[in-house]
């Protein structure tokens, strides 16, 4: 019988939980472990949800998120899969919104500024 070969693509919750107590308590020893972990959970998840943001900014704001909320982390909160992509997913709907609403005021400042118009909100240019 041959044997299983484990899935790279795939979290297991348990061993995920595991790595994060180990890391919680040994950061250095488990550091390159827990990372790529949260590398696969993070690009999964921005894969997964097409979210429009630049991948690479994206990715590099969720390790950042990461690393804030992983002290507290505790698997009587709950599941550390649940947890994390709760977190990651919320941080790039924000992301998203943010960068809409950005882009969105880019294009209504141009319109504007081709008509000549300046709205409520917008500093008149000096003339």
């Amino acid at each position: 019988m041959a044997s299983k070969k484990k899935k790279t693509h795939y979290i297991n919750n348990k061993e995920f939980e595991q790595t994060i107590l180990n890391y919680q308590r040994d950061p250095e020893q488990f550091e390159e472990e827990i990372f790529k972990m949260f590398d696969l959970l993070i690009s999964s998840i921005i894969h997964s949800f097409k979210f429009k943001v630049d991948f690479d900014d994206a990715k590099q704001e969720c390790f950042l998120l990461i690393l804030k909320i992983l002290p507290n982390f505790s698997p009587e909160k709950g599941k550390a899969f649940n947890y994390f992509t709760t977190s990651i997913l919320n941080h790039l709907k924000l992301q998203y919104t943010k960068n809409k609403r950005y882009q969105e005021k880019l294009h209504e400042y141009r319109d504007i500024k081709g008509e000549n118009k300046t709205p409520e909100g917008f500093i008149k240019p000096l003339e």
